[in-house]
Parts: C-alpha cells; structure tokens; sequence
C-alpha cells in the first residue's frame, strides 16, 4: 500500500508540474514499461504485446482527424502503444492498423522530444547549413511504413536527411505484418507495426559518437506525437483523413505540438496481472 501511495504522489506531483509549466497537447498518457526479458521480438507477432493492457493505448475512436471529418471504423481504425525500457534504454512503438485501402504512400509519423524542451526542431528558415546540424536533432521525426515498403523507398527513416543514420539499424529496428489484405490493392487490410528506437537528445549528423543519447528513467515525462495519413481516395493527398494521437497542428516540426506521455513503473505480477495491476488503479483514479 506504501508503494501504491508513494507511485500515487508522484504522479500527482508530476502532472501538477507539467499542467503549470510543460503541458503539450490534449490529456497525458502513460509509457509501458517492459520488463527485461519481456520487451518486444520485432518480428511482428502481436503477441509480445499482450501484456499491455488498455489503459496504455490510444485507440481509434479517440484519435483526432485534423481535416475533421467523422471516424468511421469501417475506414479506419487502430490502436497504438509506446513503451520503454531501462536496461536496453530503447523505446518499443507498436500498432495494429485496418484500413479500407492501403497504399505505399501511407505511412505512420511519429515525432519525439524526449528532453520535452519543446520548440521548433526542424524547418527553421536560417539556410541550408543550420538546417543539415539541426533539424530532427534535438528533437525527431520518423516516418514508419514496415511492413509497407514507401513508394519514396524505405520501410524506416528519419526526417532530415543528414540524420539517415539514426532511422536505420541498430539505432531503429522494426518488425511487422499484413494480417489481412495487402498494400496497393484497394481492398480492406490489417497490419501490425512494431520498432524499437533509441533515444536522442542531440542527434548530429556524423553519427552516434557525436550524438547525446537520451537516458530514460521511470517517471519522466517525454513529448510524443503519432500520425497517419489515409489517402484512400487520392494517394498523392491526405484528402480522406490525417489521425493523430493528440490532434496537435503542426507537430511534423513544433513540439510544443506534441503529448506527454509519463513513464510508468514496472507493472505488477507481469504478464499476467496487467489489468489489476497498480499502475492500472493509479489511471483509473483521475
């Protein structure tokens, strides 16, 4: 009971800081923490993720379309989950989609701000040289289309070019598959995405020794927001829908546009446990 009310008190403490201060977009969610021996396989059986339970996803019917058509599940839907680990120090990203047409120029976007200093990060108008150091440096895009091969020619990568390294193994490493349908048919499929991706504060463009790796820890709050683009009617154009985790406009380069999510302890009784568990009560008190 003592840990459950100490866990307690800082969350509390922790989102009175962020709502006074720090606050991104929409209402604070919760990174998973996996266990050692229990992150994810990356070879896109959704199994692995069995253990997180539903208070740790965004799902479909609570994402936010920015053009602000209705949902409609029989279009699109999803669930999505960010979770973390200390010992690899890697942040696990998976996502089951369905989706009335996929094609290759429909991807997930995910920016981060691990440090959560906010800020533009990328497009910044001061020429070519400034852009090369610090776009997605000190804080990232990703663009995540596995199992889909883009037609723009990857399953991974990052936003900008000079940072290539960091959006390719072993720095993000993905896993995934079509459960149903496939890509370019305009017929209804299934897909699950999985990565794990590890974090930067300052990603420089010689590489990972120039770099400043970011080290999480248990009840810091990162900057997260997740995108997807459906383009059922026209490939070339986001005309159907663009669905986003918190619904903040202009995320692809300001992170004050993103969420927040905590990072949560380890869940108790794993993997078993997980909708009884502590953390599952803390979130069902606010």
């Amino acid at each position: 009971m003592k840990k459950f009310q100490a866990i307690l008190a800082a969350v509390l403490i922790s989102m009175v800081a962020v709502g006074s201060g720090f606050a991104h977009q929409g209402q604070m969610k919760f990174m998973f923490q996996f266990p050692d021996g229990l992150t994810p396989e990356l070879d896109g059986d959704m199994s692995d993720w069995d253990i997180v339970g539903d208070v740790y996803k965004i799902q479909g019917e609570s994402m936010f379309n920015q053009f602000g058509a209705p949902l409609d599940l029989g279009d699109f839907n999803a669930w999505l989950v960010w979770g973390y680990n200390t010992t690899e120090n890697k942040a696990y990203y998976g996502a089951w989609l369905a989706d009335d047409a996929l094609n290759d120029t429909e991807k997930w976007s995910t920016t981060t701000d691990w440090d959560h200093t906010g800020g533009i990060f990328r497009g910044f108008d001061q020429g070519d040289e400034f852009e090369t150091r610090w776009a997605s440096s000190q804080a990232q895009r990703y663009d995540l289309a596995g199992p889909i091969f883009s037609s723009s020619g990857y399953y991974t990568r990052i936003i900008d070019g000079s940072k290539a390294w960091a959006g390719q193994p072993p720095y993000l490493e993905w896993g995934g598959a079509f459960l149903r349908g496939d890509v370019n048919t305009f017929e209804p499929a299934e897909m699950f995405t999985e990565i794990a991706l590890t974090p930067y504060d300052d990603i420089h463009p010689d590489g990972a020794d120039a770099s400043v790796e970011h080290t999480f820890a248990e009840g810091q709050i990162v900057g997260i927001e997740v995108n997807w683009g459906d383009k059922d009617a026209d490939p070339g154009a986001y005309d159907d829908a663009y669905w986003s985790g918190f619904g903040g406009v202009g995320a692809s380069k300001d992170a004050d546009q993103f969420g927040d999510y905590l990072l949560a302890p380890v869940e108790a009784d794993l993997p078993t446990a997980v909708e009884t568990s502590t953390w599952g009560q803390i979130k069902s008190s606010f």
